[in-house]
């Protein structure tokens, strides 16, 4: 008999907790993980997000992120942001609920931000860093489907950090150049 974890999986707003429940592994980043990140030092025990993901099925990769409410200092909860060990390997995001951006990168210093809400999706070609940041009052919860040979490269982004940040300006997050 097929694994259960291995079946056919639908994931809506609504039943995103079945999801988790199906995923073999669950990473969580607190304040003390992002540090260096924010421009700010974060408070260490604070849940900044959480990663749910499942085994990978034949080349395809699923995991589900929760980003939570809040800022360091000026500056919105973030993911680390990464770029793909594999140069050729992209990424889709699809919002479940809450509001977001998701920066993005280039090697070469190209740049860019796509804004996200319920219901949209974000493709993430090749070669382009990513990193999502919650910009509303709830979680911010997100699907992502990527190539199982992706890989992650946290270090570089973890060097040389990303070119914008998306800071509280005025009430409002505004996405600002480094």
């Amino acid at each position: 008999m097929t694994d259960p974890k291995h079946w056919p999986v639908s994931i809506t707003p609504d039943n995103y907790p079945e999801f988790i429940g199906r995923c073999s592994e669950h990473i969580v980043r607190k304040g003390k993980d992002m540090a260096g990140y924010f421009l700010e030092k974060p408070e260490p025990g604070k849940v900044i997000y959480e990663v749910y993901e499942a085994e990978c099925v034949g080349n395809s990769c699923t995991a589900l992120t929760i980003i939570k409410p809040g800022r360091v200092g000026r500056e919105y909860h973030m993911t680390k942001g990464h770029f793909h060990e594999d140069a050729g390997s992209g990424e889709t995001y699809f919002c479940l609920k809450g509001e977001g951006i998701i920066l993005m990168q280039t090697r070469r210093g190209e740049s860019e931000e796509i804004r996200l809400g319920p219901g949209c999706v974000a493709c993430i070609p090749p070669g382009w860093a990513h990193r999502t940041v919650n910009v509303g009052e709830s979680d911010f919860i997100m699907v992502a489907v990527f190539p199982a040979s992706a890989g992650h490269d946290y270090k570089s982004i973890e060097k040389k950090g990303f070119a914008k940040r998306v800071l509280e300006h005025r009430g409002k997050p505004r996405v600002m150049q480094q």
